[in-house]
């Protein structure tokens, strides 16, 4: 538990980062823009100076900061990969002399962030002097996982905004009967931002999602939370375990961290009758990036937080499906530029928003590129194709698509009772055949359980194990 005294330290750095977003959300197109210029400009600059990584990138690809002279420029700025980041020392990714470096084992070891020369186990490295940083590595969903540092700054600005979006999202009305379910993995943003969370939300609100499902839906019917803020494979889980029992009270249900996809949708909504689902596009690497708009389909850019781009395979910008590319706003602890080791694709939503935001937009997220399927004439598949389709098909409790080899899927079925297995394989049979037009091969196989990957709390519903030159 916090003292006063963190309370009030905290609340003072969260109002201060309130102050900024309440500012940034207000600002007309050209003035973000001149704000994603100007702070671009600045990260280049101090990569170019202090980050080693990018001395090497920036040396690699004959590229120097005075080369960006306006938004044209802004291809000659090479591509950093999620490759490019993984397994590197601490001194690569991270400014020789700009920032002090702490962090405690402890858990919530933000909690000394008021004083952290007093944090136990604490580490400084000589000679930085400015904001304290924390080690943070992304989930490593696509491989092995990525490390970054974050400044405290930027975290309490990604703290800011979230609490912003919240207010939207309950009208002004905020919900406080809430239940937040984390992944409390030390090095995780989440876990951070949890720690953050605690200025303003009780510890008894705050549960691990590695905690037994049978425990967090204990909780869950014992307060009947009006609002929740989760992943969608956990909540998939929780709906699963509670079976036909509701939750009428929920108005409100945050998702994050990965895709909503149509069978869980349909799970949600089942559990939480009364909930609206609201979903958020975050990542270790670039805070927060988009968010669901309340008023339609897509998805907003964080224009103030993150410049976005989408390429097509040669790096190009493109107007169709393309890889998503961020550069980071917010934080140069480790500068995140023209970062594509997100491994998402989206297509830009170029109609004006009913809300009438002028921050762009995209449609949706159309999968990772790490999850797209591949018939048998090798034409690729978003993973949408797929659980859009399974979602007409009764009798499903849970489910997981896995390819293998190319033009073949196996199908993993855990089934309700009642329904008959050999309905359910043609069922399943019939909406894929029509869904990849027949040009692949399906193999469906019942079993009693799936589980996370060793070593994660999310159960991915599609997984394509081929390589991606395949």
């Amino acid at each position: 538990m916090l003292a006063p005294a963190q309370i009030r330290a905290r609340g003072e750095k969260l109002h201060t980062a309130l102050d900024v977003v309440i500012e940034e959300r207000s600002w007309s197109t050209p003035k973000r823009r001149a704000h994603q210029w100007r702070t671009l400009k600045k990260l280049v600059q101090h990569a170019f100076e202090h980050v080693p990584l990018y001395q090497r990138l920036f040396a690699k690809n004959c590229f120097k900061p005075d080369m960006l002279e306006d938004w044209d420029d802004l291809q000659k700025l090479p591509l950093l990969t999620k490759d490019e980041l993984r397994g590197r020392p601490e001194a690569d990714l991270h400014s020789l002399s700009a920032t002090a470096s702490w962090s405690a084992p402890a858990l919530w070891s933000f909690s000394q962030a008021e004083a952290p020369s007093k944090a136990p186990g604490a580490r400084r490295t000589p000679g930085r002097s400015r904001d304290d940083v924390r080690w943070l590595a992304s989930s490593g969903s696509t491989g092995i996982p990525a490390k970054i540092a974050r400044s405290e700054t930027s975290l309490w600005h990604y703290m800011a905004w979230n609490t912003a979006l919240f207010f939207d999202w309950c009208d002004g009305q905020p919900l406080t009967n809430s239940l937040y379910l984390v992944d409390f993995a030390p090095d995780s943003i989440d876990f951070a931002a949890a720690d953050l969370l605690r200025t303003t939300v009780p510890d008894s609100r705050l549960f691990s999602v590695h905690d037994p499902v049978s425990k967090l839906t204990e909780k869950a019917l014992s307060i009947s939370p009006e609002f929740i803020s989760s992943y969608p494979s956990t909540l998939r889980a929780f709906a699963l375990e509670l079976g036909s029992r509701i939750i009428a009270q929920t108005k409100l249900i945050h998702l994050t961290s990965e895709m909503l996809d149509a069978h869980t949708r349909h799970l949600l909504r089942q559990v939480f009758p009364n909930a609206k689902l609201i979903e958020t596009y975050t990542s270790t690497e670039g805070g927060l990036v988009a968010f669901q708009c309340t008023h339609d389909a897509r998805w907003h850019i964080a224009e103030t937080n993150v410049i976005a781009e989408i390429v097509d395979e040669e790096g190009k910008p493109t107007e169709g499906l393309g890889n998503l590319v961020i550069t980071d706003l917010t934080n140069d602890a480790t500068p995140i530029l023209r970062y594509r080791g997100l491994g998402d694709l989206a297509r830009w939503e170029t109609s004006p928003c009913p809300c009438g935001s002028t921050l762009r937009s995209i449609r949706q997220l159309e999968g990772r590129s790490a999850a797209m399927l591949r018939t048998r004439s090798g034409v690729l598949l978003s993973p949408f194709v797929i659980t859009n389709a399974i979602e007409e098909v009764g009798g499903l409790a849970h489910y997981q698509v896995v390819q293998k080899l190319p033009g073949s899927f196996e199908v993993r079925v855990v089934a309700t009772h009642g329904t008959p297995p050999f309905q359910i394989e043609r069922d399943i049979k019939s909406v894929l055949s029509a869904a990849v037009a027949n040009d692949a091969d399906l193999i469906v196989n019942f079993v009693p359980k799936i589980a996370a990957p060793h070593g994660s709390h999310k159960v991915p519903l599609v997984i394509s194990e081929l390589p991606l030159a395949a």
